[in-house]
């Protein structure tokens, strides 16, 4: 009925993609594109995905409560490091980016609304870096939250002998997003590439980012990992100050060798690093834009009764 209002976010969605006078514009429609975008951040923050998400993000904070109430001596430092640098990166991030890169189209396959948004006036190669990018913004928004929940579990309370954590903490957000922004586009692309996508999102996750970037070869080099390490490292200390001798944590774990090379000339230095993932995240934008412009997505009609 004409003139009806709609609680369906696809009827809005369809109401924004309408021009003025009631036909369908021929260009991109920037109603549209926001109306998409922010359809895609309201999936996002619904439903067991959602929660899935929150238990993840909320498991590094919660270990840090529990190993500081079971080992008070346990140095901030130290537990900055392990969970910190170590669970969430090499961990809840890739999951995180894996899980919700997944549904970037598959979720419209599955619902059978990809039909309904491809009639629209948009193309499809639009459609999917929209949706990506609602799903970078998701991520983003999550780890600039939850990271800093961790470092209170970690440091509220505690003797930490550390300086400037407000100033850490800020640090940390910022290697923590765009470690994530890249595992996004990394795997927005290869939900594109195979139909076992968590099979192989998972053998990503266990075999490049967490067995190849800890070895001390240029096969680190393809990894994303291993320039955000280089990023923290080169933005704060990982120095644990024992009673027997200071430890570098950073340069033991990530395979830093600092005794010949202490300023790590070897290895990019932080703009390198930096252009690195952004190109890595742009290239992978790209080509599944491109990807998805040229694929024919079928989905199930419903049967007649």
């Amino acid at each position: 009925m004409t003139g009806a209002s709609s609680d369906n976010p696809l009827d809005r969605l369809a109401d924004a993609y309408a021009s003025p006078c009631g036909q369908r514009s021929a260009g991109l429609n920037l109603r549209g594109v926001w109306a998409l975008y922010a359809l895609t951040l309201r999936q996002h923050l619904h439903g067991k995905r959602w929660m899935i998400m929150v238990l993840l993000f909320l498991l590094p904070a919660a270990l840090a409560i529990l190993v500081r109430s079971t080992a008070r001596d346990a140095p901030g430092i130290q537990l900055e490091f392990v969970f910190g640098f170590m669970l969430i990166p090499q961990a809840v991030l890739p999951l995180v980016a894996m899980i919700y890169a997944s549904g970037i189209i598959q979720d419209e396959q599955e619902e059978q609304t990809i039909t309904y948004l491809l009639i629209r006036p948009i193309s499809k190669g639009a459609l999917y870096i929209v949706k990506l990018l609602a799903t970078v913004t998701t991520t983003v928004l999550l780890t600039a939250v939850f990271t800093p929940l961790t470092y209170a579990a970690i440091y509220v309370g505690a003797g930490s002998g550390v300086e400037d954590i407000p100033q850490r903490c800020l640090n940390a957000v910022m290697v923590h997003s765009l470690a994530v922004v890249a595992y996004c586009c990394i795997f927005g692309l290869l939900s594109l590439l195979t139909k076992r996508f968590l099979l192989v999102g998972i053998l990503y996750i266990i075999a490049i980012e967490g067995v190849l970037a800890n070895f001390p070869f240029g096969i680190r080099l393809i990894t994303v990992i291993y320039y955000t390490r280089l990023i923290a490292y080169r933005m704060m200390d990982f120095v644990w100050q024992r009673p027997w001798g200071p430890i570098n944590m950073a340069a033991d774990a990530w395979q830093l060798d600092i005794v010949k090379d202490p300023h790590l000339l070897e290895h990019p230095a932080m703009k390198t690093c930096l252009i690195v993932l952004f190109a890595a995240s742009i290239v992978c934008t790209l080509l599944a834009a491109i990807i998805c412009s040229q694929r024919e997505f079928h989905v199930k009609t419903p049967e007649k009764a």
